[in-house]
């Protein structure tokens, strides 16, 4: 055996035997520690310093402590493995949480990465909606429930996230005048007493505003956001579809934009056809914001300023607090005939043009577009904007007896304008209240007031005007929302006279005397305001994981005043019902 193998040998005899007097030293320290109060007792017994009843009484009582201290001890030490095992049990859920989370990431990443790649990106944070504001019931009853983002049926393609929204509406209208109108009612339209119309009530069922929407949105980097956004409904009529207010061109396009959000900047950039810059927004300058009147009549109210068409629009906001728009969009100009024009009077080429490829009805020439320019401030007391709204019109005019030649002339119109929405009562009710006042707005309106008239030499002038609309919003709960609304249009006297003829827009001299039923008269009215109030409701009776089913009623009364001329100004008046039914699909 070598020496190496003896010296480990005598190494590990040596460890064990210094173990076994270790323990035995402890053991004996323990038993001595133990045993001291039993040694006390019994040299007190031996000097006879306690009674033989004494030392037994006091030696139970210690005998039992002992026992209590063991039992103490022994439901310490349980106490303390089951401690310890709780300790360890969840040491091991947590350490299998975290490698399931890191598993589970690990797979998302990979799944972004690779569309990513699909779609020519670096990455595909989450995309963001093109309001940056949560769908509320209200905004559903005004858009198609995807006007925000929300609602509709969602899928992701390529890395970008495509939205399919709108409803299928069934609408029911009475009318105690007969105006010969779909859901959308021409208010300025009204038949005085003397026509057979005045007479006739309608009723008539359609579906012509059911709605159908796409939203497209992707990121192109976390802060920079695309949306591209297309609805449409069928209420277009190709023979008179026209540029005016709504552009309804069939088929007819509500809503066809693309917006680029730069977030770092706040920056907002539009191109497309949508709300007019002049629409009172519900928050911000968001595009599909819009506060829209809740009524079912497509026309809404009377005092309410919009128009639905073609812009370029830029949009800067400081902390989504302060916002700052501007917008050129699309120009139009709607006129007032010559009731009592001569016959040679003077052509004006701006006016009443003949349609082009891909038009129906007659245009206006226009040279410059309309600008708008607003501002907007979002707090805790509501929303508070103000706009301008700058308008060129054009006139063209034929001069000379001979040789003819075109005489044009530019004729620049203001408006100012604005409006607020105020919480009275929490969320569930709220005012809002919006105005314009300026030149040449009449196509702005609900209404659709003229916007210019023509003097003796057939130029052209904006006439002043005046749109105010005021409502009141309560939902009483979530399956419930009631509204009121009262609007107005009101225009001023734009008149000329020239050799005891007269010309332009509520001339003094125009005969107004309203003749009776089959009486031929010469009738030269011209209305000087239009005003409604209106009332109705949405009940949504079934919310589910199918969509929505939505029931509404509206009434309205409307009222067309003529100005005054040869006789007081007449007035019409209807009174119009609606209802509806919509299913949301979501």
């Amino acid at each position: 055996m070598s020496s190496r193998g003896g010296k480990w040998r005598w190494t590990a005899s040596f460890a064990i035997l210094l173990f076994f007097i270790f323990s035995i030293a402890w053991q004996t320290r323990a038993a001595a520690e133990q045993s001291l109060a039993e040694q006390l007792l019994e040299i007190m017994r031996a000097n006879h310093q306690i009674s033989e009843a004494q030392y037994k009484k006091l030696k139970k009582q210690a005998e039992e402590q002992k026992a209590a201290q063991m039992r103490t001890e022994k439901e310490y030490k349980k106490l303390k493995n089951q401690v310890e095992k709780q300790q360890a049990t969840a040491e091991d859920r947590q350490i299998q949480t975290e490698t399931r989370y890191a598993e589970l990431k690990k797979q998302v990443d990979k799944q972004n990465a690779a569309q990513a790649i699909m779609a020519g990106q670096t990455a595909t944070p989450k995309t963001k909606a093109a309001s940056g504001k949560k769908i509320s019931a209200n905004n559903q009853l005004r858009e198609t429930g995807t006007g925000t983002g929300g609602g509709g049926m969602s899928f992701h393609m390529h890395g970008i996230k495509v939205n399919i929204g709108g409803f299928i509406e069934a609408a029911g209208i009475y009318r105690n005048r007969w105006l010969g109108a779909d859901v959308d009612s021409p208010f300025q339209n009204l038949p005085l007493r003397n026509s057979p119309h005045y007479y006739q009530n309608e009723t008539r069922f359609t579906a012509r505003q059911s709605r159908l929407s796409i939203m497209a949105q992707g990121d192109y980097s976390p802060t920079v956001h695309l949306t591209g956004y297309y609805e449409m409904d069928f209420l277009g009529a190709a023979p008179s579809a026209n540029s005016n207010e709504s552009n309804s061109y069939n088929m007819r396009i509500r809503h066809l934009f693309a917006l680029v959000h730069w977030e770092t900047y706040g920056l907002r950039l539009l191109c497309g056809q949508t709300w007019s810059l002049v629409t009172l927004d519900s928050k911000g300058i968001i595009p599909l914001a819009e506060e829209i009147p809740l009524t079912i009549d497509a026309q809404y109210v009377p005092g309410f300023n919009w128009a639905r068409q073609p812009q370029f629009r830029i949009v800067k906001d400081w902390n989504k607090k302060f916002w700052l728009g501007l917008s050129v969009e699309n120009p139009q100009t709607t006129y007032s005939s010559e009731p009592d024009a001569p016959a040679n009077f003077p052509v004006n080429y701006s006016l009443n043009q003949a349609p082009g490829s891909l038009f129906a009805s007659n245009l206006s020439v226009n040279n410059m577009p309309d600008i708008v320019e607003k501002a907007a401030y979002d707090c805790r007391f509501g929303h508070f904007e103000l706009f301008n709204l700058t308008r060129t019109f054009n006139s063209s005019l034929e001069v000379g007896s001979g040789p003819k030649s075109l005489n044009s002339q530019n004729i620049t119109g203001d408006a100012v304008g604005g409006g607020f929405i105020i919480p009275l009562y929490g969320q569930k009710l709220t005012l809002q209240t919006s105005g314009m006042y300026g030149d040449g707005i009449g196509r702005y309106g609900s209404g659709q007031l003229p916007d210019v008239t023509q003097d003796a030499n057939g130029a052209i002038h904006p006439i002043p005007a005046f749109h105010l609309l005021s409502g009141l919003i309560w939902s009483p709960s979530k399956a419930f929302t009631m509204y009121s609304y009262f609007g107005m249009e009101q225009a001023q006297r734009k008149y000329y006279t020239a050799n005891g003829v007269a010309y332009g827009y509520g001339n003094p001299l125009y005969d107004t005397y309203v003749y009776g039923l089959g009486v031929p008269g010469a009738f030269q009215g011209q209305i000087q305001s239009i005003a409604q109030i209106t009332v109705g409701e949405w009940w949504n009776f079934y919310h589910g994981n199918y969509g929505n089913m939505v029931w509404g009623l509206q009434y309205s009364y409307t009222t067309d005043n003529y100005f005054s001329g040869s006789h007081p100004g007449p007035q019409a008046n209807d009174s119009m019902f609606f209802s509806s039914f919509r299913y949301y699909w979501n």
